[in-house]
């Protein structure tokens, strides 16, 4: 499991629509790959990340938190 495979794993459980994007074949490939299980606790915890700084990023409503 990548980071991008946990990140679409986590919105298709939120029951979000997933629409991830690679012109890379393998990233294609391996980004499809979700065929494994998020605990109840481990998405307890994924849900009350918040992240501290963005830095420069962080003027963008998504980034900053302003959405």
């Amino acid at each position: 499991m990548v980071v991008p495979q946990l990140c679409i794993r986590y919105d298709w459980k939120l029951n979000c629509v997933v629409l991830p994007k690679s012109a890379n074949p393998a990233h294609m490939k391996s980004n499809a790959e979700i065929d494994f299980v998020i605990s109840d606790e481990d998405m307890d915890k994924l849900k009350k990340f918040t992240p501290v700084d963005y830095g420069k990023s962080g003027v963008f409503p998504v980034f900053g938190g302003k959405m």
